[in-house]
């Protein structure tokens, strides 16, 4: 979704976008579908848009349900997403007038660049989609994993391995220094 920013009004601007009804959001979810992520159902993005020209301010919030594998068991899950955001944004000519001199590294804020008269919502939304997976998806809070002999999952009852053998420094146990 590409927003032209010169016919927004100044101040916060309201927009919601769910994927069955906006194309550029289907876009979104077969270019992340390329990396492996499978979207099941609605994704949904409610974003408030301020303008203080020459700078933009983004706050939302995504919603969706992607297919994860646990990272204990292995199993394939539906992870349900919230994820809320903030983003400033700035025009690209403003940022060059605004540059800070060579050498001087200043506590920068964290910006996002945009160049022309549009504001293209697709590769926000797509930024913020990878930012709100988790590094390790778990099937639940509790999962017990796989048996590491067997390779059985443990979430649906034992398997009758017997723990593994003695650990080498067993043997430090039974010493007795004098």
């Amino acid at each position: 979704m590409k927003l032209l920013v010169s016919q927004l009004p100044e101040g916060e601007t309201a927009f919601h976008f769910e994927s069955p009804k906006e194309g550029w959001i289907q876009e979104v979810i077969r270019h992340v579908a390329r990396d492996g992520y499978e979207v099941q159902g609605t994704l949904q993005l409610d974003v408030k848009l301020t303008k203080w020209e020459p700078d933009y301010y983004l706050r939302g919030k995504t919603q969706f349900n992607v297919s994860q594998v646990c990272a204990r068991c292995a199993e394939g899950f539906v992870l349900p997403v919230t994820h809320s955001f903030d983003v400033a944004l700035a025009h690209l000519e403003s940022a060059k007038a605004l540059s800070p001199p060579p050498g001087d590294d200043g506590d920068e804020l964290d910006i996002t660049y945009f160049e022309g008269p549009e504001l293209d919502l697709g590769p926000l939304l797509e930024e913020q989609f990878f930012l709100s997976l988790p590094y390790q998806a778990l099937c639940r809070a509790d999962c017990r994993g796989i048996c590491q002999q067997c390779g059985k999952n443990k979430n649906s009852g034992d398997c009758g391995c017997r723990p593994p053998g003695l650990n080498p420094f067993s043997q430090l146990q039974q010493m007795r220094l004098q």
